[in-house]
């Protein structure tokens, strides 16, 4: 399904929010109704932001956990799992959805490694003076999209975004972070997971991540444990599990399918793990999101 028919779907289903596309690349929908999005992990095909100018929520980008509030801006990546965990009765936010393709022929990769920081950081709370340019381009955006008979509009669109996403570096580098910079935990933490999101399909033992850390797996699930909400273990199981729930969940794969995916031996070793994490079967955890329907 293209963009502009995901859009087009939202629209004929009477949603809140006011919805507009620029051809199957680029769409924006103010204070959309986010009870549309899935319930369970999923994996985003679009790169999705999301600028919260009232109430708060709580989502999660590949098991991490961000809070969002006024002032916020959330950045997903094609192929993250996501999560939306909950949303304030008073939330309010622009949603802006590009496709892959659109946000590479902006050519900003050799000016600003947009992707990379993404990836660490897909939630930020904006300073004053970022929070003045982002609702400044959601204006622009605005504006721009609705003269339809504007020949050039989707070229202005794509400099604009791309002047966008160039200030947005600048303000994400001055955001001040100095607990994490300072802090050794956090750091090794960080890496920690960062090879987890990496290596989680084909590697579930942690000792693999030790050696490639050069630590040991002791000294590694002391850290992670103390400076994080789950031990290091946890955090492997995380990912795999949430991965399968994403496949489970939004595709019509066959379990076999999504063990060797995951790169399981069999589909009886994934399904007696999926059963220890998660109390029930990949079978019977996919009917019952059947029943929920």
């Amino acid at each position: 399904m293209t963009l502009s028919e995901v859009i087009n779907k939202y629209i004929d289903a009477g949603n809140r929010g006011v919805a507009y596309n620029l051809g199957n690349d680029f769409s924006l929908i103010r204070n959309p109704s986010f009870a549309i999005l899935p319930s369970q992990p999923h994996r985003s095909p679009f790169v999705v932001a999301i600028y919260c100018r009232c109430g708060e929520g709580t989502g999660r980008v590949n098991a991490r956990t961000y809070n969002i509030e006024a002032g916020g801006l959330f950045i997903v990546l094609p192929g993250q799992i996501t999560e939306l965990v909950a949303l304030s009765d008073d939330f309010e936010a622009d949603y802006l959805l590009m496709t892959d393709s659109f946000t590479e022929s902006l050519s900003i990769g050799n000016t600003f490694d947009l992707r990379n920081i993404i990836q660490s950081h897909p939630y930020a709370l904006l300073s004053e003076r970022a929070r003045e340019a982002v609702e400044d381009y959601f204006k622009m955006v605005t504006n721009l999209i609705t003269v339809e008979a504007n020949p050039h509009r989707a070229e202005i669109m794509r400099l604009i975004t791309r002047a966008f996403f160039l200030g947005l570096g600048y303000f994400l580098h001055e955001q001040d972070t100095p607990d994490v910079a300072n802090s050794r935990s956090k750091k090794l933490t960080s890496e920690f997971i960062e090879l987890v999101e990496e290596n989680y399909r084909e590697h579930r033992d942690l000792k693999f991540y030790a050696e490639r850390m050069g630590l040991t797996s002791k000294y590694i699930s002391t850290v992670v444990k103390s400076s994080s909400d789950r031990s290091a273990v946890e955090w492997i199981e995380r990912y795999v599990i949430l991965d399968a729930i994403a496949q489970l969940s939004s595709t019509d794969r066959s379990i076999k399918h999504i063990a060797y995916d995951l790169n399981f031996p069999s589909v009886s070793f994934f399904g007696k793990y999926f059963t220890r994490i998660m109390g029930v079967s990949p079978s019977a955890y996919r009917q019952s999101l059947t029943k929920d329907e």
